[in-house]
């Protein structure tokens, strides 16, 4: 099977926070939570936070931020039908039935695109809408622990991803091509074991 990351992988963008931007055009009043999502946006992104820390941070913003939105389920059908158009050209073209998608997006934010576009396996980081409760965090070692709960044994022949966040799923695969914009570059096993070394922790 193929598996593939989801933002900046075969989505054009940060999906959470192009969300939070977009309710925040619709509620100006979220606009409070910007500095701490940037921050941890960001802090993600350069590996500077554990799997505990980024699980602690998203249930305690989730939390707040979610009890402010107005009829979530709108919001989140209103976004794809003007973000739909940015998944990308490589993974329309090439997708198979058999795909699965492994993102520490939000899970709720994504079934519904995936409903859309008929991506049947993913995994996804798992939280309440209505309430901000974290129940799986989906990110760095985890990913690997929740693929191999899904699917016992299985063999990845190409993973997909645009961070070395993914170090850990890169061990896994046969196969690993690093996404940048529609490019795709193969990389080889002496620099996945670099990318382990470096960032599995």
């Amino acid at each position: 099977m193929n598996v593939y990351d989801f933002d900046n992988t075969i989505y054009d963008g940060e999906s959470v926070f192009d969300f939070y931007l977009y309710s925040v055009r619709r509620q100006p009043k979220l606009i409070r939570y910007l500095f701490v999502v940037v921050k941890a946006f960001l802090k993600y992104k350069f590996c500077r936070i554990t799997t505990e820390e980024f699980e602690k941070i998203a249930e305690k913003h989730a939390q707040n931020y979610l009890s402010q939105l107005k009829d979530i389920d709108f919001l989140i059908k209103d976004f794809w039908d003007k973000n739909q158009h940015k998944i990308k050209h490589f993974y329309l073209c090439s997708r198979r039935e058999d795909d699965v998608i492994i993102s520490a997006s939000i899970g709720f934010l994504l079934e519904e695109l995936f409903s859309r576009i008929g991506v049947k396996n993913y995994l996804a980081t798992e939280v309440d809408k209505y309430t901000g409760e974290v129940q799986k965090i989906c990110y760095r070692k985890n990913k690997v622990q929740l693929f191999y709960s899904r699917f016992p044994g299985a063999e990845i022949e190409n993973f997909y991803t645009d961070s070395k966040n993914d170090a850990a799923m890169m061990q896994i695969a046969n196969r690993t091509y690093m996404v940048k914009g529609e490019d795709l570059e193969l990389i080889d096993g002496t620099s996945c074991e670099e990318f382990a070394l470096n960032h599995i922790g």
